[in-house]
C-alpha cells in the first residue's frame, strides 16, 4: 500500500516549536554528479559523487518569529516534518529532520484585499527520513 502523506494531519516543528501560520514548506535535496569517461570509450566508466547540498523555502502567513530571530544570527536550528499516515498495521508516523538549518534570506508579499506572506530561504547540512 502506498505511503500517501496529508497536510491535515502533519506537523512542522523548528527547534521544537510549532509554527504558526504555516502555508507550505519545500526543500530539494540535491547530491551533483560528473561523469568519468576513459579514452576511446563511448560509454562512461564511473560517477563522481559530490556533496549533499538541502536547500528549502518555508512560507507561513504574516511571520514567523522564531525564524526572523534566525536571520540576524548565525545560529542552527533544525527543522522536523512529522506526518501521520494510515499504514497496514493502522496509523503509521513518517518523520523528516533536517538537521544544522541556516536561515539566508526573507520575502514578503501582500496583495490589496490579501493577507501578508512571508517567504523563509534556509539551507541545511542533511536529511534523515524515518
Amino acid at each position: 500500500m502506498p505511503k500517501i502523506l496529508s497536510a491535515n494531519r502533519s506537523k512542522v516543528l523548528i527547534d521544537g516549536e510549532p509554527v504558526d501560520g504555516l502555508q507550505d514548506i519545500s526543500f530539494v535535496t540535491d547530491r551533483p554528479t560528473m561523469d568519468i569517461h576513459a579514452i576511446g570509450e563511448a560509454e562512461r566508466i564511473g560517477v563522481v559523487f559530490g556533496s549533499i547540498k538541502v536547500t528549502g523555502v518555508i512560507k507561513a502567513r504574516s511571520a514567523v518569529p522564531s525564524l526572523d530571530a534566525k536571520l540576524s544570527t548565525t545560529e542552527a536550528f533544525q527543522v522536523v516534518v512529522s506526518t501521520n499516515f494510515d499504514g497496514d498495521d493502522g496509523e503509521e508516523e513518517s518523520v523528516i529532520s533536517l538537521q544544522e538549518c541556516y536561515a539566508h534570506g526573507r520575502r514578503f508579499s501582500m496583495g490589496v484585499g490579501g493577507v501578508a506572506e512571508t517567504l523563509y530561504d534556509f539551507s541545511a547540512t542533511r536529511e534523515s527520513v524515518s
